[in-house]
């Protein structure tokens, strides 16, 4: 049996050919689109995760960052509320952002004793000082205890009056200063 395709009569074995590689060239065509884009989603697919991790990098080291920040303002506050140098008068409300300057030098050589044994949980790797900026210059350092191979240290200041019963005659005399503490990560 003959059939007549595009002006040329084609016998029916020879029309089932062509149209079986039309077919095929259509198969393959559409293979080729389906390849290509499923090559593109996995390309879009590995930005995206690409993209992730790294936000996810980000915020991991943001959420450090900040975690720091508080443990510094944390160990910030427990040096200001510390019975062992709070300035106080017997049983009466201690005194606001107030250190006593005789419990500082007594604390100084205390927190040392017992460096290792009490503080260590109380401040971890931490740096603690107290500095008198008027009426003299005097530094005591309360704690130090640094990490060894830190990566990152975060210090906080806090202005406190300082309180020398020795050096008034008849009243306690008052200086100005601050409290630095550097928390170690």
């Amino acid at each position: 049996m003959f059939r007549c395709i595009d002006g040329k009569i084609v016998e029916e074995s020879e029309h089932k050919n062509m149209k079986n590689k039309r077919l095929n060239r259509k198969g393959q065509l559409q293979m080729t689109e389906t390849i290509a884009i499923l090559f593109i989603f996995f390309i879009l697919l590995l930005f995206g995760i690409i993209f992730y991790f790294r936000y996810q990098k980000v915020a991991f080291q943001e959420k450090q960052e900040e975690l720091l920040a508080a443990r510094a303002m944390e160990s910030t506050l427990k040096v200001l509320f510390m019975p062992e140098l709070i300035c106080s008068r017997g049983e009466a409300e201690p005194e606001d952002n107030c250190f006593d300057v005789l419990k500082l030098n007594a604390t100084k050589k205390t927190m040392q004793q017992h460096l290792d044994e009490y503080y260590f949980e109380i401040f971890s790797y931490a740096k603690i000082y107290v500095q008198e900026t008027y009426p003299e210059n005097k530094t005591w350092v309360l704690y130090d205890k640094p990490k060894p191979e830190f990566t990152r240290k975060e210090p906080t200041f806090f202005v406190v009056t300082l309180r020398d019963e020795l050096a008034g005659k008849d009243q306690p005399e008052y200086g100005f200063g601050y409290v630095g503490v550097t928390v170690y990560s």
